[in-house]
């Protein structure tokens, strides 16, 4: 005879096990309880537990709806978005695809939804240095916005700054400028000339201008950006100090590669923005208010209710680049270590562990002078270069890691614009060291071969 109590626990097995198998089979509400948690970890910015969480919402949807499911988009776009604030960019490029696929098999090209995966992947494409791809998916994503919310929508703004970046990155000045131009025609349009949130549209426009070699306008756009930041905010908001830094940078920047020929001509088309008594201030300035801006900022952030670490230490890297480019290597050198000890160790090796180039000008033949008109006549090349750079940030040795004779010239003329620039050096515990197998990369033009 079986006793009672076996036959109680065989039955009690049973459930235990009937009940795992039907756990396996998540129900709706499992899904929603971690999405919660997905949401939790992800806002908290706690992406290394966001992403597991992620990828079993993903699971969860695809067995609850199917794997075509319009229910998988927004799963997906998260998946990737964790991804890419991981800088898995490969990954997160490959989820936005689906999540993308998945919207175009409901054959609406204007779906709004389309616009968030866009924007991810073109992200993702940026990531991977990829800008020359990237402009698809932002073209796309802005011509959705456009014909869905209108012509001058705000929420197109990030889309453009990236479209933008893109182009610049890519040498294509003129399509920059085009939809740089139109970006900041829709943010005053819809938030008004004297309006605080113009600040970040001003400063885009004026970052547009420096990358163009127009820096006389560049440095009203920002003097303009910190008139309306202390208008509004007080005359010690942090807020202005972006633009305070970028008058420093248009100053130096001006003084190593001159102004482009048609700059002025571009302060001119600023005066329905920009009343004329700034304007004429901001081009008469010396550049010793280079300097000075820098020194404000330093102020405001001496004077902020809470320290502000990493702000201070970028400012103090602005000024030791200031010194270094006016050739006081002393007291640059001295600065540099100020933004260290700023920092402390862990967070400022990043910013100074390494050299930088501070002022250099390529030579005539290089991709970013733009000097060549009939360029079918040229291909673009690269020349890649070995470096060992002093304590002191002058160029010790350097060697060209991709030698080849078609391009003898023009790895010459790297070399000798290289050694003849000002390099800010490494540090390391607060002391600047020598630094060796240093890579540096310049694209020069070639002129092709003539065909026999």
């Amino acid at each position: 005879m079986i006793r009672p109590t076996c036959v109680m626990l065989a039955l009690l097995g049973l459930s235990t096990a009937l009940s795992t198998a039907r756990g396996a089979e998540a129900p709706p509400e499992d899904r929603v309880t971690v999405n919660m948690g997905f949401r939790r970890a992800f806002f908290a910015g706690e992406y290394a537990a966001a992403l597991p969480l992620a990828t079993r919402v993903v699971e969860l949807t695809r067995t609850q709806f199917g794997s075509d499911a319009p229910q998988l988009v927004n799963p997906l776009t998260n998946l990737g978005t964790t991804h890419y604030r991981m800088g898995n960019f490969e990954p997160a490029l490959d989820t936005y695809r689906e999540a993308l696929r998945l919207l175009d098999l409901q054959g609406e090209a204007a779906n709004e939804k389309l616009v968030r995966p866009l924007h991810g992947m073109g992200a993702a494409l940026r990531g991977l240095k990829r800008d020359e791809d990237a402009i698809v998916p932002f073209r796309r994503a802005i011509e959705i916005v456009r014909n869905r919310q209108g012509l001058h929508s705000v929420s197109q703004l990030p889309l453009l700054k990236e479209l933008v970046d893109c182009y610049m990155s890519t040498g294509r000045i003129t399509e920059a400028g085009r939809e740089q131009l139109y970006a900041f025609g829709v943010a005053e349009s819809a938030y008004g000339k004297d309006d605080v949130r113009l600040v970040g549209p001003l400063e885009d426009y004026a970052l547009w201008n420096e990358g163009a070699g127009r820096f006389t306008a560049a440095r009203v756009l920002h003097a303009r950006a910190v008139q309306i930041a202390d208008e509004k905010l007080g005359a010690t908001n942090l807020q202005a100090i972006p633009a305070l830094r970028g008058i420093a940078r248009s100053y130096r920047q001006a003084y190593v590669f001159g102004e482009a020929e048609e700059s002025m001509q571009a302060v001119t088309g600023l005066q329905d923005q920009i009343a004329p008594n700034l304007i004429a201030r901001a081009t008469a300035a010396p550049s010793s208010e280079g300097e000075r801006a820098l020194r404000n900022a330093l102020d405001r952030i001496s004077s902020a209710p809470l320290p502000q670490p990493p702000l201070r230490a970028a400012v103090l890297v602005d000024l030791g680049d200031w010194y270094l480019t006016a050739a006081v290597k002393p007291r640059a050198l001295a600065t540099y270590v100020d933004a260290w000890n700023t920092l402390g160790a862990e967070a400022a090796a990043p910013l100074l562990g390494h050299p930088e180039v501070v002022v250099y000008r390529p030579p005539a033949m290089a991709v970013s002078r733009r000097q060549f008109s009939g360029q079918e006549e040229y291909e673009e090349q690269e020349v890649r270069l070995r470096l060992s750079i002093a304590a002191d940030g002058d160029v010790r040795e350097a060697i060209v890691a991709n030698a080849a004779t078609q391009r003898e010239a023009a790895e010459k003329a790297v070399m000798a614009a290289v050694k003849r620039a000002q390099w800010r050096p490494a540090y390391r515990d607060g002391v600047a060291v020598a630094a060796t197998d240093v890579e540096f990369v310049e694209r020069v033009y070639i002129r092709r071969p003539k065909e026999k």
